[in-house]
């Protein structure tokens, strides 16, 4: 019967096997048309390998095939001893004026192995003990809401480092005070706070690097040091560096985001809500191989820092105009405010869900609902709307427009008889002025224009436009910080040949 025989394997299989039945040597060689010798070499190597083992590794022979640089190997060597830094293109010169033939492409590549590059760094995982540390990073996502139609979200995400116990929110933005907001909520989240945080070079956090080391935004760090958290900096493109909260959001897209339709943006903040405490919260961690839950709550939550008493404010404070209109602007909305504060300058407060708004004298006059950014709403409080004369009329602005200087009151009677029926509007439009002019400048273009009989409140913009240097409500609060530095004691260097008789002084 004839045997088909695929491979060399198969080949010494059935001659070791049939040798074991009693075949002889010479039976062997016949039957599969090879000579005695090679039998026998088969026979003696599986013997051997039976008696003293082997190696798979010593069965695999390299074959090597000459090269035409091969003769020029020393050659070669001594090249880069003199010059370790030589390409392969100067190299391939040097050998052609040596006799060399061949092509570049095989210096390059001999060149290649002779002068290996350096290996870069491995990356070597490193564990923190509980309630070492904790890592923050975003991620970008494209939504596509079944009710509201796509739109891109941002996903914050807080991991602590040992139990692996995660965190996540969705925002419409990164800005400084979303940032802490989404801090607070993960520090309430897991009810303490990691010793330290691992950051990457995001401006809110780290605004630039000098002479190797970060420098932290200073109100990040006045808001982080409320809570005794010390923020770490990951250096420039070493984002791998986190990769405990790089990791994770692997896991976000396949499983939160997998095979599941959100309606709108609310409805993806519910869901995940959710999804922290019955999935992530759950699932068995790829490298503790526990669920970050139990971890947490046997080993992590005990070596938190300790909540304070009081949360951080994280409000957002800002000065603004109230427009002649009875309303103040923020984030595209509006908030109504009694009529007799228009035009003076008020501050106002924003939490995430109130506006709180601030008299001159800083005391409080209205609280709002607070919009979504990009609504366009126009939040009203009844009793800020009692009466149409009120909106409209001089009397609750008159004190504040003769604030404006000793010119204003002369200037207030020349727009009565000019206007005399729309006398509060023209008063409010030149105090409305005060959200980017300086009093005194208004002041100065008032005067300006009584000299020239322009009782209006369209000449005084034009005369400021010409005359004085626009200014926003922010540089008021820097001009006043600046004035502090005015008043402290000026210091003045002592040269160094004072200290030098000083220290003679005290030897003698």
């Amino acid at each position: 019967m004839v045997e088909y025989i695929h491979s060399h394997e198969e080949l010494r299989h059935l001659v070791v096997t049939k040798h074991a039945d009693g075949w002889s040597i010479r039976g062997l060689a016949r039957h599969f048309s090879m000579g005695r010798n090679t039998v026998r070499r088969i026979l003696r190597q599986n013997r051997k390998a039976r008696d003293e083992g082997h190696d798979v590794l010593s069965e695999i022979k390299p074959v090597r095939r000459a090269s035409k640089l091969d003769p020029f190997l020393p050659l070669i060597k001594r090249l880069l001893n003199q010059y370790p830094d030589i390409t392969g293109v100067r190299l391939n010169e040097k050998l052609k004026d040596a006799g060399f033939q061949g092509g570049r492409t095989i210096v390059t590549d001999r060149l290649r192995r002779m002068r290996p590059r350096p290996k870069k760094e491995p990356i070597v995982r490193f564990e923190t003990p509980p309630g070492q540390q904790g890592q923050m990073d975003w991620s970008p996502y494209t939504i596509p809401f079944t009710r509201t139609g796509k739109q891109k979200v941002l996903c914050f995400s807080y991991i602590l480092g040992f139990s692996r116990r995660q965190y996540i929110d969705f925002t419409l933005d990164r800005k400084f005070f979303t940032l802490i907001r989404r801090h607070q909520d993960a520090f309430a989240y897991f009810g303490g706070v990691p010793k330290t945080c691992l950051y990457d070079n995001e401006k809110t956090v780290v605004l630039r690097w000098e002479a190797g080391k970060p420098v932290f935004n200073p109100a990040f760090v006045a808001f982080i040091s409320h809570y005794q958290n010390r923020p770490i900096a990951c250096l420039p493109r070493r984002a791998q560096t986190k990769g405990k909260v790089e990791q994770p959001f692997k896991y976000i897209e396949s499983n939160l985001f997998n095979a599941r339709k959100f309606e709108d943006f609310e409805h993806l903040r519910q869901i995940s809500r959710w999804w922290l405490g019955n999935r992530s919260d759950t699932h068995i961690h790829d490298t503790t191989g526990q669920p970050p839950i139990k971890l947490f709550l046997e080993q992590e939550k005990a070596a938190l820092l300790s909540l304070p008493l009081h949360a951080y404010d994280s409000s957002e404070v800002a000065l603004r105009v109230c427009r002649q209109d009875g309303y103040l602007e923020h984030d595209t909305n509006l908030y109504s405010v009694p009529y007799e504060y228009v035009a003076d300058i008020l501050t106002l407060k924003a939490t995430e869900k109130e506006i709180f708004i601030y008299s001159p004298e800083l005391v409080q006059i209205a609280c709002h609902e607070r919009k979504p950014l990009g609504a366009g709403a126009t939040v009203d409080d009844p009793d800020h709307r009692k009466s149409a004369k009120l909106r409209y009329g001089l009397e609750p602005i008159k004190e504040s427009f003769i604030q404006l200087g000793n010119g204003a009151e002369a200037f207030l009677e020349g727009l009565k008889q000019r206007h005399p029926r729309n006398c509060g509007f023209q008063a409010r439009y030149i105090l409305r002025l005060k959200e980017h002019y300086f009093a005194e400048d208004i002041h100065l273009a008032i005067c300006h224009a009584a000299k020239y009989y322009a009782f209006d409140g369209k000449s005084i913009e034009r005369i400021l436009k010409a005359r004085a240097t626009p200014r926003t409500l922010e540089s008021i609060r820097n001009e006043q910080a600046g004035k502090i530095f005015e008043t402290l004691p000026k210091i003045r260097q002592r040269s160094l040949t004072a200290y030098c008789e000083l220290l003679s002084a005290k030897e003698t």
